[in-house]
């Protein structure tokens, strides 16, 4: 874990773009170099989560990074940004990031005021957005900005009125037909981090039974190598499509619902945490580990290798479909993709950086194979 710390610390401190204020959206290996591409939208997202995660990182004096270089950074990338191109959801992670940064309380207030306007008029709003904007609000409120609270039971209402489906208790990602009965694992993991975050600071709890029943049902999803699947039947209650297994789901995005999950003394939490790891160091069905040392670089998944690939993502999602495809594959059918993204470092050093190895279970990963 120490090394995969560093190592995001490293890439991510290498990679930034001082005359755009921005990481990279993805990263590729070029013999001993590193090519970067700044240009995709969503480099504005990651550069948010990048910035969070070296937030965290900020408070763990081994790791290299002070909290005034992240300040400087997020006012360049302020400077450099305008309000069009960040994504709803982006303001919810603002928050928190400010918070991290121990920001002035007017800066919070002007977000709770860009969370109040986006929530007012909700009908765009994915899970993946009303979850960070639940979880940006309840932040600012944790920071003394009354707001907050306000904007925090706004957004919870919204999730808890017609987005969560009532007979699993799972999130459906948006209210459109062809997603309805359907939610990534990342929508899941934002949800459940969001009812984390309402059953603690608001007490809320229904917040509090989601979160529960949640964790037991995502910990039920986990595959037999410890991966977890990408696509759920939010209806059935059941996976329907596991690759790409991503990378950034086993070492750090699964940890925002399980770590709360340890610390609450919820059941099954330590062996799901030890098995998603390991997978990450060589447990998986390639035997490979996901990232390099040096320069550390961290593969983004294992992939199925198919033509077509969103068509027959497509026909996996249709009724009739759900279920048939949830056991993982040969080896001679899936690979590595060998690319890495910014947000994923951030994850990890948001989900670790002030976390004890301790709670890691030794699990050997069995032979492995390092990729050159």
């Amino acid at each position: 874990m120490q090394t995969l710390l560093e190592g995001s610390v490293e890439n991510l401190l290498a990679s930034w773009h001082p005359g755009l204020g921005r990481f990279p959206f993805s990263s590729r290996r070029v013999g001993t170099t590193l090519s970067h591409d700044y240009t995709h939208p969503a480099s504005v997202r990651y550069t948010v989560n990048s910035l969070l995660g070296l937030a965290a990182a900020a408070r763990n004096p081994a790791l290299g990074v002070t909290e005034g270089r992240v300040q400087v950074m997020l006012a360049r990338f302020l400077a450099c940004t305008s309000d069009r191109l960040l994504m709803p959801s982006d303001h919810g992670l603002l928050a928190i990031l400010d918070r991290e940064l121990s920001s002035e309380p007017a800066l919070l207030s002007d977000r709770m005021r860009s969370i109040g306007a986006l929530l007012r008029d909700p009908a765009g709003l994915n899970m993946q957005d009303l979850a960070w904007l639940l979880w940006g609000a309840v932040a600012a409120y944790q920071a003394g900005v009354g707001a907050g609270a306000d904007r925090a039971r706004e957004a919870l209402e919204l999730i808890l009125t017609g987005r969560v489906d009532p007979g699993t208790g799972l999130p459906r990602h948006a209210g459109d037909r062809y997603r309805r009965n359907v939610v990534s694992f990342g929508s899941l993991v934002y949800f459940l981090r969001a009812m984390h975050e309402a059953s603690v600071a608001l007490g809320d709890e229904r917040a509090h039974r989601l979160f529960e029943q949640g964790v037991a049902r995502a910990i039920s999803f986990q595959g037999p190598q410890g991966e977890w699947p990408w696509m759920i039947d939010c209806r059935q209650g059941r996976p329907f499509d596991r690759y790409p297994v991503f990378a950034v789901h086993q070492d750090s995005m699964a940890m925002l619902f399980l770590h709360p999950a340890l610390d609450q003394g919820l059941a099954g939490v330590a062996p799901a945490v030890s098995r998603s790891l390991a997978w990450d160091f060589g447990a998986n069905e390639l035997g490979v580990t996901m990232f390099t040392e040096r320069p550390f670089f961290a593969f983004r998944s294992i992939e199925r290798t198919e033509r077509l690939p969103r068509a027959r993502r497509y026909l996996r999602s249709v009724p009739g479909s759900l279920g048939r495809v949830s056991e993982p594959q040969a080896a001679a059918s899936i690979r590595v993709n060998d690319e890495c993204r910014s947000y994923h470092l951030g994850w990890i050093l948001f989900a670790w950086s002030s976390r004890p190895f301790r709670d890691v279970e030794s699990t050997p990963p069995g032979p492995v194979r390092l990729i050159a």
